[in-house]
């Protein structure tokens, strides 16, 4: 990351509202043009799905992806790059979740003209007369210049280790001695675990490492400091007309089978996650009629997807449950359950609201 590179003022738009970006509801002036796609299939993980397509079937519209697999998106795309996969590329892993710093190590050489992203870049930075010496870098000096190789975390680690071993552990001492916050030291103005947020001031805003660093654009509107209840945005407390159109709050998670909408192409992954399906509890089930195993219609104003019914105690009355990950080329409706989800962010961090969402379900006749 480099916000030092972006020029002051350069627009930025979160990737949840890439449908009504780029189907002229936003009314950006200029409106894009152009668009470059890696590490993400936004036609499946993208709400309001019918304008993210919407928009990728513009004319005027130059869309490059570069991926391993012809994804939904990019079937829509002008230029399909070859990406390599981890096992054709170098790269250094922080740990997310855990305590170990990995070094992924090439196993084969890269397949066919497929390059990493890093080398994409490069490439890109040498056609448009880019010069800083960053873009000439080899992947092995990215990864030395971005670890801070004399932090304790990180003491009698190097690159030689990562080399021999594969991995290390960071050194932040065992379960019994490894008490980050016993002394407070909290990332917060304060250095307090705070009851009532001080960052709450400088109002609504989006950590800069989800922004590539950048600071420029927060959404500033005022964030109550203390923590409480708000009713979901689609409920009938809230929008009791919709309500009684669309009763049932759907719920998508990410499948166990698939990672986001990774691997969802593969035949061994969708054996375990079987056909798209939608828990449904046998209250409501039995008011629609709906037995398990039934071919069933999801729907609301915003859209619709199909899915197979599986009636379950899993779930609440009132809450049916469709996970997210399937290809919508590989669905029996040529859509999935982000053409049932709105783009309209959470009042934090302008976080997407997936799980807000009313739907009503009946039989495919």
């Amino acid at each position: 990351m480099r916000p030092d590179f972006i020029k002051p003022g350069t627009r930025v738009i979160n990737q949840f509202k890439l449908g009504p970006a780029l189907s002229g509801e936003l009314g950006l002036d200029p409106p894009i043009k152009a668009l470059v796609v890696y590490n993400s299939n936004p036609v499946v993980v993208v709400p309001e799905q019918d304008k993210v397509v919407k928009g990728l079937s513009r004319e005027d519209l130059f869309n490059v992806v570069s991926e391993q697999f012809l994804t939904d998106t990019a079937d829509f795309a002008d230029i399909v790059l070859p990406a390599t996969t981890q096992l054709e590329q170098f790269d250094l892993m922080f740990s997310w979740g855990h305590l170990y710093l990995t070094l992924n190590q090439p196993a084969i050489a890269p397949l066919g003209e497929a390059v990493p992203n890093t080398e994409l870049f490069r490439r890109l930075a040498a056609s448009m007369g880019l010069e800083d010496e960053c873009f000439r870098h080899s992947d092995e000096q990215i990864a030395l210049e971005a670890m801070d190789w004399t932090a304790p975390a990180l003491q009698g680690i190097d690159m030689e280790l990562l080399r021999r071993e594969g991995y290390a552990r960071l050194k932040l001492g065992t379960p019994d001695t490894y008490a980050p916050h016993a002394e407070g030291n909290f990332p917060t103005p304060s250095g307090k675990c705070e009851f009532v947020a001080s960052m709450a001031a400088g109002g609504n805003f989006v950590l800069p490492l989800f922004r590539q660093g950048s600071t420029e654009f927060q959404p500033g509107e005022p964030v109550d400091p203390v923590p409480h209840y708000i009713p979901p945005r689609e409920s009938p407390q809230t929008n009791p007309a919709k309500a009684k159109h669309y009763p049932l709050n759907l719920l998508s998670p990410k499948s166990h089978a698939f990672l986001n909408s990774g691997y969802g192409n593969l035949s061994a992954q969708q054996r375990v996650a079987g056909e798209q399906h939608l828990t449904i509890h046998p209250e409501d089930a039995n008011k629609r009629g709906i037995t398990d195993g039934h071919l069933v219609h999801i729907f609301n104003d915003r859209g619709s997807f199909q899915a197979v019914a599986r009636v379950s105690e899993r779930t609440m009355p009132g809450v049916v449950v469709a996970p997210l990950g399937y290809w919508r080329k590989l669905s029996r409706s040529a859509s999935t359950v982000n053409m049932v989800n709105s783009s309209i962010l959470a009042d934090l961090g302008n976080a997407p609201t997936f799980s807000d969402t009313l739907v009503e379900v009946a039989i495919v006749e």
